[in-house]
């Protein structure tokens, strides 16, 4: 019985035993399965105990901690990430020098900029039309 226990998803010896054995009594009464000497002693043991009055009891808690818990978990670990996140950001910015680089040029380094552009292009038509 130890086997069927563990081959059935989601199932308790103490909470599903009886439910079990009457529906293994039914297939029994019904020739669709043999009696074992094994299943008599495992049906006589189950038979002494008493039966669940609510098998769903045992998940039952409260209602209203499990939401808390799983909220306080939840920002905790939202939290964690954000500070994750920032530290790699900072440090590719570090190692990077992110900030530097995304900074505008002031109007006179970008006109100086601009007319070394336009020298460029000037010398290379020259070159191409020669």
């Amino acid at each position: 019985m130890s086997r069927i226990f563990c081959s059935m998803l989601c199932s308790d010896p103490k909470l599903d035993s009886h439910r079990f054995k009457d529906i293994l009594d039914e297939a029994i009464s019904a020739g669709e399965v043999k009696r074992t000497k094994a299943y008599q002693k495992w049906a006589k043991r189950i038979s002494e105990t008493k039966p669940p009055t609510n098998p769903l009891k045992r998940r039952g808690k409260s209602k209203k901690e499990p939401e808390a818990d799983l909220f306080a978990i939840i920002s905790e670990r939202q939290s964690k990430r954000k500070n994750q996140v920032t530290s790699f950001l900072s440090s590719l910015e570090s190692k990077y020098g992110g900030s530097n680089a995304s900074s505008e040029p002031t109007e006179e380094e970008f006109e100086a900029i601009q007319k070394k552009l336009e020298s460029r292009r000037r010398a290379s038509k020259k070159s191409n039309q020669k």
